[in-house]
This record gives structure tokens, C-alpha cells and sequence, in this order.
């Protein structure tokens, strides 16, 4: 077998070069405070980008959490001027469950309010070590379930409703589905789950060795700190709580149609497309994308190459499919 080195996308070596000058890949156990920094740096640029689509607005509103003097604060994309009633995508930021913001992928959300003609809210969960599991799932829950309740006055389509995440962001769509789908106590079922390189399985916490190469861009050592930090105990072990790791759910069953994307040499592969057959297997539509040489993020890295292509082809295609009437 080549290693990872080799199989790495000819595209990708230039733009990994790149981001060494930017602190990547992050080291969290050591530096979580400048990894932070670091995440919040890429989210500012994001804004500046995302300036240039002038056709989308964004409000930001406050929601009360149960039993806490605490606001959750949740951002809302929508098309301005537009007043029909629209299709919701929910998401859900990654960043390891202990860094990240919303505003890192502003100009993917305001891209996806434009293409989709939707509305695009996105959570701003609270983040571990700080706030342990369950805290950041309870967010996106509540965020969700204010999307839902507040439909009339956000004039949005509330049988039409996607959910959506990016890595950490991914494996927390992945456990809302389930908790949403087991509390069941919303009048319309979720449409789809999108999970972009998710973060699925606290299993996935072993060391590199000789003949286990590390992976660019989210190192092992990351995965380990970033779990451990989210349940306040040693990962991969019988104690994971239910629904803290969407890959220890052991009924999939009667879950919304998924889509994976994954690049071929990203840390979270496997268990991607693990969750993918198991999911199949459940009898729920699913749809697995894996990109040979593709690394965590690569499309955002690299856009022009042809695998960054074929992903965000695969993404926006699912979801223009997801949300038509």
C-alpha cells in the first residue's frame, strides 16, 4: 500500500504547503487557546469573502436554554427581499467539538441561501473542554427545535427542513437526527442529513505509529484531545453515552436519507464509510462520496482541483435534490 504521502492528490501539495504559514495542522492539546485564535483568523476571513454576495442577508438572533441563564445565538441566511415561504438548511459548524464559529463558513452558508433560494440557519453550540457532552448536542437541539416553532414568523417551509455539518459539525448532525427522531416531538420529519467528513466515532483515537502514518491538516492527536475534551473521560472506551458519538447508535433505522462526503486519506474514512453501509443497511437512502488523495477540508484548500469539484458538484446536487418540493 503507498503511503499517505503518495497518495495524496497531486492538487492538494501546493495548497498543504500553504498552510503552514497559517499554523496548520492545528496543535490542540498543547495550544487550544491558539487554535482558537487561529479558527477565529479563518472565520474572519470568511466574512470579508463572503462581503461579495451582496444578495443574501443575515440576522442573529438569541434563544433561551432550558433551566440555564444562558442565549444560544443563532444565525439566519436568507435571500433578501424574498418573501415566500422557504426551505430550511440547519447547520452545524465543525472545529473538533472544542474550536470553531459559525462565521468560519459564512461564505459557504450564504452560497448555499443563494443557490437553494432557502433559508440557512446555523448554531453557534457551546464548546468543549467548558462545556461537556451533552451540552453542544442540547444546543443544536434546541436551535432546531426554535427553527421549527418559530416557522410562522421566519415565514419558512417546516416539511422541508435538511440538517447539515461539517466534520465535528458532521458527526452532530449525524447524533441530532437520532435524538430528533427518538424524542420525536416535532410535528414534520427531518428531509436529509448532510455530513461533510464527519466526526462519527470516538474509537478513532489511536496514536500514529510506524505503520500507522498520521493524517494532514486534523492530526490523531487532535481526535484524541478533541473527544476527550467533549465527554470529560477517556475515549473509546464501554462509558461513551449514547448519542455523544453517532457511530455507537445501534438502531439507524427510520433516520433522514443521508449523504457522506469524505476525501480517501482523511482520518474520519473509514468510519464514514462505516456509518454509510450501516446506514444502508438500515434501509435509509444513502448516498457515499469518497475522493481518492482527498485530505480533511481539501475542498475549501483547493477548489479548482478536479476531486474539490466532483465534491462540491456531489453537495450541491444532493441538496438542490433534498429541498425541491
Amino acid at each position: 500500500m503507498k503511503n499517505i504521502k503518495e497518495r495524496l492528490d497531486p492538487g492538494l501539495v501546493e495548497a498543504l504547503e500553504a498552510t503552514k504559514e497559517s499554523g496548520l495542522p492545528l496543535d490542540l492539546d498543547n495550544d487550544l487557546h491558539g487554535g482558537r485564535q487561529i479558527m477565529h483568523q479563518v472565520a474572519i476571513s470568511a466574512v470579508e469573502t463572503a462581503a461579495s454576495i451582496k444578495e443574501i442577508e443575515r440576522k442573529e438572533y438569541q434563544i433561551s436554554c432550558k433551566n440555564e441563564d444562558y442565549k444560544i445565538p443563532l444565525y439566519l441566511y436568507r435571500p433578501v427581499g424574498d418573501t415566500k415561504m422557504l426551505p430550511v438548511i440547519y447547520w452545524t459548524h465543525g472545529g473538533g467539538l472544542i474550536t470553531g464559529e459559525v462565521k468560519q463558513d459564512e461564505y459557504l452558508l450564504k452560497s448555499f441561501s443563494k443557490s437553494f433560494n432557502c433559508v440557512v440557519v446555523a448554531v453557534a453550540y457551546r464548546l468543549a473542554p467548558e462545556h461537556r457532552f451533552p451540552t453542544a448536542l442540547e444546543d443544536c437541539y434546541l436551535g432546531l427545535q426554535w427553527v421549527f416553532d418559530s416557522a410562522t414568523e421566519l415565514n419558512i417551509d417546516q416539511k422541508r427542513i435538511a440538517i447539515a455539518g461539517a466534520s465535528a459539525g458532521g458527526g452532530l448532525t449525524a447524533a441530532l437526527a437520532q435524538l430528533v427522531r427518538d424524542r420525536n416531538e416535532f410535528e414534520y420529519p427531518l428531509i436529509y442529513q448532510l455530513l461533510m467528513y464527519p466526526m462519527l466515532d470516538d474509537r478513532n483515537i489511536h496514536p500514529a505509529s510506524d505503520d500507522a502514518e498520521d493524517t494532514f491538516i486534523w492530526t490523531r492527536a487532535n481526535n484524541l484531545f478533541g473527544w476527550s475534551a467533549y465527554l470529560g473521560q477517556q475515549p473509546g472506551t464501554e462509558n461513551t453515552p449514547v448519542y455523544a458519538s453517532a457511530s455507537r447508535m445501534g438502531n439507524l433505522e427510520k433516520l433522514p436519507p443521508a449523504m457522506i462526503l469524505v476525501g480517501g486519506i482523511d482520518l474520519f474514512v473509514s468510519e464514514s464509510i462505516t456509518y454509510a453501509r450501516r446506514l444502508n443497511d438500515a434501509g435509509v437512502p444513502t448516498e457515499l462520496h469518497v475522493y481518492p488523495g482527498g485530505i480533511h477540508g481539501y475542498e475549501t484548500l483547493a477548489p479548482d482541483i478536479r476531486i474539490s469539484q466532483g465534491f462540491t458538484a456531489a453537495l450541491y446536487s444532493g441538496l438542490k435534490n433534498a429541498l425541491k418540493k
